[in-house]
């Protein structure tokens, strides 16, 4: 099994004209995805985007990422925190992917993969 990471050790990048979709898991929840939104930044441990509603801090859901020329990549993710953005009509949301592996509410190792690719892609100046 692949351990998650933590955030100090993850390089935070942008991908430019990246998106993603989300969906909350539960029984009262919609089953589809909500629209498209700004992504910020991403890293290896997980990602910031900007939010349209209040999601409880521990919450489960699931990230739909868009990023240009490349297919699409899923991960369930917890939310880490939320707070008013830059721009005073979204939350700033901050999400903790849940750990990598083969098990139960785990991304499968090959998105940990995807991510290590675009970490190398994007991040500058190591």
């Amino acid at each position: 099994m692949v351990q998650g990471f933590e955030k100090r050790t993850c390089h935070r990048f942008e991908i430019p004209n990246a998106s993603l979709m989300y969906k909350r898991i539960g029984f009262f929840f919609p089953k589809k995805y909500e629209n498209s939104i700004r992504l910020y930044n991403i890293s290896k441990g997980g990602l910031s985007f900007a939010c349209d509603e209040e999601i409880k801090k521990g919450k489960t859901i699931i990230v739909k990422l868009f990023i240009p020329n490349e297919e699409s990549l899923e991960l369930l993710a917890k939310v880490c925190w939320q707070r008013d953005s830059s721009d005073g009509y979204s939350l700033a949301t901050g999400v903790a992917y849940l750990p990598f592996g083969k098990g139960y509410n785990m991304n499968p190792p090959e998105s940990l993969n995807r991510l290590r690719e675009l970490d190398k892609k994007y991040v500058k100046n190591r």
